[in-house]
């Protein structure tokens, strides 16, 4: 990557940070999925939106100075009843006039033109959309609820009214061949979405996935045919003009998830709601507890004993190893200047040491003062990453 480049993704991650705001509920659970969330049947919406009002406000002073981004995920914000929606975004009103890019997740069977309006008027600029698959039997295998039809549907409904619309896609489904996968990013590719995320699956413990592998009853995809869909993926993606700029996630020029990209590279963000993370940007990490009900009971004031947040303070080592996990996952990779600058001329040079192999194999790349894992090395990245960090 040239220098010009470089200068204008820096300007990119200069923001002061951001909002995330959990919504932990869910109308069916993805077998993969290990994310705090709870069935919606008996979902309390009026006293969760209260709770999240309560915390936001007993939480401005956390705010980072400048409020570059929001991002309301999940579970499924989409199932906010519209009502709650209006009442949670009047709470977020004084907090957006900095706001570049406010993202709200959506499930396809979730999307009409009403909700679409309200998101609208609401001030959210970007979606998210959980596709997933485009066949129907993959959809049905890991207990999405909604079609290829239907997504397919409400894809063109919110395009109508967003330019700026991601969506996701998972590759190494159990059961899923090369040629079902090549038909899935094909058919994105003619969508034209701004932004692409694309997951290895992964089978993440006490997942429904993951007990029914334990039992034999899914085989996972092999690991020759998951890298045969990820080069797939890469070499297809670059061919219709979409930036590979983290190793999962692709956009068209000017279509980086600025959110997403804050926790790459360690810009502050204050969380809210059950299980959600908060970050100051230096060394403190906070989490609010995994817990609907004590969240709920706590910002009523019915009961201040229960835990909802826990806080730890992360130590020089721990600093030095997320920085460089989570920079070697972006296209630009590892600012070697501003990695001196932070951890000092003698873990400066214990990196450089620890490069050296990768340095001399191709697979890491140093140019222009960052440091940066070359295109084959992206399918060896943990190895890599893990070796180094």
């Amino acid at each position: 990557m040239d220098s010009t480049a470089r200068a204008v993704d820096s300007n990119l991650y200069s923001c002061e940070g951001g909002l995330y705001i959990h919504i932990a509920f869910c109308r069916k659970k993805c077998i993969y999925c290990d994310f705090y969330s709870v069935g919606d049947r008996k979902a309390d919406w009026h006293g969760y939106i209260d709770s999240l009002i309560a915390e936001l406000n007993n939480k401005r002073g956390q705010l980072p100075h400048k409020l570059r981004t929001i991002y309301i995920g999940g579970g499924t914000p989409s199932l906010i009843p519209p009502d709650e929606f209006k009442r949670l975004s009047v709470a977020l009103r004084p907090y957006l006039s900095d706001v570049e890019e406010f993202t709200l997740e959506v499930n396809p069977d979730d999307v009409s033109p009403a909700l679409i309006a309200l998101w609208k008027e609401a001030g959210v600029n970007r979606l998210s959309m959980g596709i997933q698959s485009f066949d129907d039997r993959m959809l049905a295998a890991i207990n999405r609820r909604h079609s290829a039809t239907g997504a397919l549907d409400a894809y063109g409904m919110c395009r109508k009214a967003f330019d700026n619309i991601s969506i996701d896609l998972i590759y190494g489904l159990p059961g899923q061949t090369m040629e079902m996968w090549r038909r899935d990013v094909e058919k994105a590719i003619s969508l034209r979405p701004s932004h692409i995320s694309a997951y290895s699956l992964m089978y993440e413990p006490g997942t429904a996935l993951t007990l029914l592998r334990d039992r034999g009853a899914v085989e996972e995809v092999e690991e020759a045919t998951e890298e045969e869909m990820m080069r797939f993926l890469v070499d297809s993606l670059r061919k219709a003009g979409y930036e590979h700029y983290e190793i999962s996630n692709f956009a068209l020029l000017g279509c980086r998830s600025i959110h997403n990209s804050s926790y790459w590279h360690q810009v502050p963000y204050l969380g809210l709601g059950p299980s959600a993370h908060s970050y100051d940007g230096r060394r403190v990490r906070s989490a609010n507890v995994a817990d609907i009900k004590g969240y709920i009971r706590y910002w009523k004031g019915e009961d201040h004993a229960v835990a909802v947040s826990t806080e730890e303070c992360l130590s020089d080592t721990e600093l030095r190893e997320e920085y460089v996990m989570t920079r070697l996952r972006t296209r630009e990779g590892i600012d070697m200047a501003d990695f001196r600058k932070r951890f000092g001329l003698k873990e400066y040079n214990r990196l450089l040491e620890n490069s050296r192999m990768y340095l001399a194999e191709g697979n890491l790349i140093l140019s222009d003062g960052f440091m940066s894992l070359s295109e084959e090395a992206i399918f060896i990245s943990d190895t890599v990453i893990l070796n180094l960090a």
